[in-house]
C-alpha cells in the first residue's frame, strides 16, 4: 500500500547516500594527487583546500550529497507513484524495480543510455534558462565561487536543484525510466559533476567536442563576455556545438572566476536567502522608480 512508500524509499536512499561517502573521499584523494602536479593543473598553484570559499562549499557538501538524495528520490517516486494509486507493496516494488511504460521493457543498460542522453539535453536547456534574468539569482550562487575546484560542484541553491536535476528525474520517470536505474546512476552524476569542476587542464583532444571536460566547464565559470555565457552542457559538450554555445579557445586557460558583484554574500546562510532578498529589492526598486516617474510626470490635461 502507499503507506509502505516511506519505508521503501528510506531503504533505497539510505544505500545511495552512504555509497556517496567513499566516492567523495576517493575523488578528494584523486584530485589532490593529480592537481599537485603543475602539468595536470588548469590553474597551477591553486589547491582546493586553500580555496577562499571552501567553508561555504563544505556547507553545501554536507547538504547536497546527504539530504538532497532523500528529497530528490522521495519527490520523483512520490510524484510518479501517487497518481498511479498502487494498492499493494508488490506493485510498488515492481514499479521501483522495472518501471511502467514501453521504455521499461528495455534492458537497464539501454534505459541508462537513454537517461544519460535525454537528461543531459534537458539540463542543457534548463541551464540556459537559469542564466536568464528571473532565475539567475538562484544560479548565481554556483557562479560565485572565486576559486573553482571539485568542491564547487556542490554549490547549488535548493531551488536550482529542484527545477534542474530533480525536475528532470521526475520527467524521466514519467517517460518510463525505471527508478532503480536512476538510483544506480546517482554515483555517476556525482563523479561527473565533480570531474568537470576539478582543477585539471584536461581537454580530451578531439573528444572535446563531445564530452564536457574540466577546461570546457571552467570557461563557463569565467566572465560573461568570455565563456561565462557558453558551455552549458553538464556531460555532453556536443549540445553546445550543435546550438552554437561552444567556447574553448586553443592555447588559453581562464584566469578569473566568480561574479561581478561586490555585495554578493560569500557565506552559506547569506547565499540561501540572497535570491529572495534580491527579488524583494528588485520589486522595491521598480516600485520606487514608478513613484519617481509618476511624481515627475506633468499633471493630466483637463477634459475641456
Amino acid at each position: 500500500m502507499l503507506l509502505d512508500l516511506p519505508y521503501v524509499l528510506a531503504a533505497r536512499v539510505w544505500d545511495v547516500a552512504w555509497s556517496l561517502v567513499p566516492i567523495t573521499l576517493g575523488m578528494a584523494v584523486t584530485f589532490t594527487l593529480l592537481t599537485l602536479s603543475s602539468r595536470q593543473a588548469c590553474n597551477s598553484g591553486s589547491t582546493w583546500w586553500r580555496n577562499r570559499g571552501l567553508a561555504t562549499d563544505a556547507c553545501y557538501w554536507l547538504i547536497v550529497p546527504f539530504i538532497a538524495p532523500y528529497i530528490r528520490i522521495a519527490l520523483m517516486v512520490a510524484v510518479a507513484i501517487i497518481p498511479m494509486r498502487f494498492v499493494s507493496a508488490e506493485q510498488l516494488d515492481a514499479y521501483i524495480r522495472d518501471g511502467l511504460s514501453p521504455l521499461s521493457a528495455l534492458s537497464p543498460v539501454w534505459q541508462g543510455v537513454i537517461y544519460l542522453v535525454a537528461s543531459d539535453f534537458l539540463l542543457y536547456w534548463i541551464h540556459r534558462i537559469f542564466h536568464g534574468v528571473h532565475l539567475w539569482p538562484y544560479h548565481a550562487i554556483h557562479h560565485s565561487a572565486e576559486d573553482v575546484d571539485w568542491t564547487t560542484a556542490y554549490r547549488f541553491h535548493p531551488v536550482n536543484l529542484a527545477l534542474g536535476p530533480f525536475l528532470v528525474d521526475v520527467l524521466m520517470l514519467f517517460a518510463g525510466i525505471s527508478p532503480i536505474v536512476l538510483i544506480a546512476l546517482a554515483p555517476w552524476q556525482t563523479i561527473s559533476a565533480t570531474f568537470v569542476h576539478a582543477n585539471l587542464n584536461w581537454t580530451f583532444g578531439p573528444l572535446r567536442y563531445v564530452i564536457a571536460t574540466p577546461v570546457f566547464h571552467r570557461w563557463h565559470h569565467g566572465p560573461p563576455d568570455e565563456g561565462g555565457e557558453k558551455n552549458f552542457a553538464p556531460t555532453f559538450a556536443l549540445w553546445d556545438v550543435l546550438f552554437g554555445t561552444f567556447y574553448m579557445p586553443q592555447g588559453r586557460l581562464p584566469q578569473q572566476y566568480g561574479i561581478d558583484d561586490a555585495q554578493f554574500p560569500q557565506g552559506f546562510v547569506g547565499q540561501m536567502v540572497y535570491p529572495f532578498m534580491r527579488k524583494r529589492t528588485s520589486a522595491a526598486s521598480v516600485a520606487s522608480a514608478d513613484v519617481a516617474i509618476g511624481s515627475a510626470a506633468p499633471p493630466p490635461r483637463s477634459a475641456g
